[in-house]
């Protein structure tokens, strides 16, 4: 039985491959396909495509699209088998990148203000692509003139996702709204260009760890499928093995109980510390070529 890895990232987003690199490295890792789901780009899905068809890896065309039901939460939904070359998404994508660039130059002053060092110029030289918060939090670690702050901090230099948790998410100092989607928006965008509408790593956002346990938010994910989600990531991963099939476990039982077809990935990147390795290399779950059957049959 092959893998599978339908969560990944590219430079045309907060990736650390180019599109070509990153199938090339599905290839050398024996995975049959994989799906590059790039933060509001569409950008890398063609030279994917074309090395996915030399290379005999299958590529399906994805997008990762954020939703905010309310100021405190954000949901990632996940778009498969999207028409990426429709002319009103990428119209609709490009403005999303251009909101994305105002509101990170707002986060730059406002780190400045909280004392750390950084300019807006290097955050674009690291970013290829959409500007997203790993770019932001890399940059400021990255700054050797914050090693003594960051230090004093975290009691080490963070990793990028340490970073973003404690400044850069809804109700932290550092944040900054931007102009963005509802679910259903999200949702109705994804359907639009006839994809399946898939709810990404649910074990972060639809969960959290309260004295040690995992607590599910199952009253939001049923929210979500009434306004016509079809999927659900459950092969996703929390920061340990325990917790990671505590949550694998709940979503395969929520997905049969609501008719939710399921995905899974990695979240790979490649730049900073979000996600982990591609396939889940480096993590005992894996993900079976069947989840991508199903979603064919879902479509």
């Amino acid at each position: 039985m092959a893998n599978i890895d339908l969560h990944t990232h590219t430079v045309h987003s907060d990736g650390g491959l180019s599109p070509a690199e990153l199938v090339s490295k599905a290839k050398e890792t024996g995975l049959s396909a994989l799906a590059i789901a790039d933060h509001d780009s569409v950008g890398g899905i063609g030279e994917a495509l074309e090395v996915g068809n030399k290379l005999g890896v299958e590529v399906v065309p994805a997008i990762e699209v954020s939703a905010y039901p309310n100021l405190e939460n954000e949901y990632h939904i996940l778009g498969y088998f999207i028409r990426w070359q429709d002319k009103a998404l990428q119209q609709k994508l490009e403005y999303f990148q251009k909101v994305r660039r105002e509101r990170a130059v707002k986060v730059v002053e406002r780190l400045n203000h909280l004392g750390y060092k950084l300019d807006f110029d290097k955050v674009k030289e690291i970013a290829k692509g959409t500007i997203v918060q790993p770019h932001i939090a890399f940059a400021v670690i990255d700054e050797a003139a914050n090693k003594d702050k960051l230090v004093k901090e975290f009691a080490t230099l963070p990793k990028t996702g340490d970073f973003i948790r404690e400044h850069l998410i809804p109700g932290k100092d550092a944040y900054i709204a931007r102009e963005t989607l509802t679910p259903v928006e999200a949702i109705d965008l994804i359907h639009s260009v006839d994809g399946l509408a898939v709810v990404a790593h649910p074990c972060w956002n639809l969960a959290k760890k309260v004295d040690g346990k995992i607590v599910f938010d199952d009253t939001s994910l049923a929210e979500l499928v009434k306004l016509g989600l079809d999927g659900i990531e459950a092969y996703s991963h929390r920061e340990n093995e325990a917790d990671t099939k505590a949550c694998v476990e709940h979503y395969l039982d929520k997905a049969k109980e609501l008719n939710l077809v399921v995905s899974g990935g990695s979240d790979f990147h490649g730049f900073g510390s979000a996600g982990k390795k591609l396939g889940f290399q480096d993590f005992y779950l894996k993900v079976p070529d069947q989840v991508l059957v199903e979603l064919k049959k879902r479509q």
